[in-house]
């Protein structure tokens, strides 16, 4: 595995890799580009970077190629096969991922990347295209120890952040973005249910949004992470019977208004098993403690 790395290949063009393909580019790596889509190559051609015709012709002058796919079956796709990246890569070669894809998939590629001799990181990218042609993306990287060292120098360029997750499982990165896309998702599922909530109350949106402001950039919503992440449920805090109370009120304006709160009853059902456990006085995040047990945690 060299260390003076220049020649990256980059696979796939969507929203996300036309930016990160150009930001590679401008920091002065050689680049080849290959998409299915050969009219996306243009734009990045006419900046300088080579077209290749296949996966396996993008990889086989490559010290690092990166794959911004949609999903595991896609990445796969690339990787194997006759025209794949497997059949053109060199053995000190290092394939970086960058797609939202499965744990199990990452550990697969993983695996082929050892039987062939090359190596493969996980490197997912949080952010949106705008971020991308950025380059102020965050990204999550686990898998081969040498080659997550190597890939940091091609990843700097489209990046804001860089997370090292080490090298113990290749899967973790993603487990990662899995999780913050949870988040996300979640997220905007609360929104739209208490806008609507809030719009059939007779408050106004803006009013709404306002809230919304006041609690998720304020201290609370750090504090309870806080709380959550280290158990710490004792001592000061919103009482767990309190909180079931509270629930409970929620419920029945969901009720009243007729626009569900469907959240409000995964809660209720773990306030009510930890009332049940004896947990009245700790505070209503130690819930937690509920979704452990769920997990078979200890």
């Amino acid at each position: 595995m060299t260390e003076n790395i220049k020649n990256i290949a980059f696979i796939g063009l969507g929203k996300m890799g036309k930016g990160m393909a150009a930001n590679i580019l401008k920091a002065g790596f050689n680049l080849t580009v290959y998409n299915r889509t050969r009219s996306k190559t243009e734009p990045l051609s006419e900046q300088g970077a080579d077209v290749a015709d296949t996966p396996r012709q993008a990889a086989t002058y490559a010290d690092v190629v990166i794959t911004s796919l949609y999903d595991d079956e896609s990445v796969l796709d690339v990787v194997l096969g006759d025209n794949g990246i497997l059949s053109g890569l060199k053995k000190s070669g290092v394939h970086v991922s960058t797609s939202t894809i499965s744990p199990d998939a990452s550990r697969k590629i993983y695996e082929l990347h050892r039987e062939h001799g090359s190596h493969y990181v996980a490197a997912p990218v949080l952010g949106r295209p705008d971020a991308a042609a950025a380059g102020q993306l965050a990204t999550f990287l686990s898998g081969d120890p040498d080659a997550i060292e190597l890939s940091k120098k091609v990843c700097e360029s489209y990046t804001k952040k860089i997370y090292d997750l080490g090298g113990e499982d290749p899967g973790k990165a993603n487990s990662v973005k899995l999780s913050l896309n949870y988040v996300l998702a979640s997220t905007i599922e609360l929104f739209g249910q208490l806008y609507s909530f809030g719009e059939k109350s007779g408050i106004d949106p803006e009013f709404m949004g306002e809230m919304f402001d006041l609690i998720f950039s304020g201290p609370i919503p750090k504090a309870y992470a806080k709380k959550i992440r280290e158990r710490d449920f004792d001592g000061e805090g919103f009482a767990l019977e309190g909180g079931y109370k509270d629930i409970e009120l929620i419920l029945k304006a969901s009720y009243n208004t007729r626009s569900p709160l469907s959240y409000a009853n995964i809660i209720r059902d773990k306030l009510m098993t930890a009332l049940a456990y004896g947990m009245d006085q700790k505070d209503w995040s130690s819930i937690y403690e509920i979704s452990r047990m769920n997990a078979n945690l200890k």
